[in-house]
């Protein structure tokens, strides 16, 4: 009994990284490679692991979950250049709300996320913004 629940212990703390490897491997081998255009997904063996990048409409994005089935943005990071800022995405939920430090543009102006877990726009919760000068 102590036995199985180590194993069970083990087995939940090894898992994402192994169905990480397993997922990357598979994409590796149908020829998916992070930074191509990206495809809708058909299940979960070909879905985008967590920090892969994809690119879409002509910008970069970076997953921001594992076994990401999401098309650009949502479930989503854009990736700006030269110390762009991207713009504000309405996150879908935990998974891509913004955290503390955060960069948006929202309405033509720059705000910085103040608290972690943002889901509300700097319109809707302006506490949890600083708009920057």
């Amino acid at each position: 009994m102590i036995d199985n629940e180590l194993q069970r212990r083990d087995t939940l703390a090894t898992a994402e990284k192994q169905a990480t490897e397993l997922n990357t491997a598979y994409l590796a081998a149908a020829g998916v490679e992070p930074g191509q255009e990206w495809k809708q997904p058909t299940s979960a063996v070909d879905a985008y692991p967590k920090d892969w990048t994809v690119t879409f409409e002509g910008k970069t994005f970076v997953s921001l979950t594992p076994a990401n089935v999401w098309q650009p943005p949502n479930g989503w990071r854009e990736i700006v250049e030269d110390g762009g800022v991207p713009e504000y995405v309405a996150p879908t939920g935990a998974h891509d709300a913004y955290n503390t430090g955060d960069h948006v543009m929202f309405d033509g102006a720059e705000y910085v996320a103040l608290q972690d877990g943002l889901v509300w726009s700097p319109a809707d919760y302006p506490a949890g913004w600083e708009q920057q000068a």
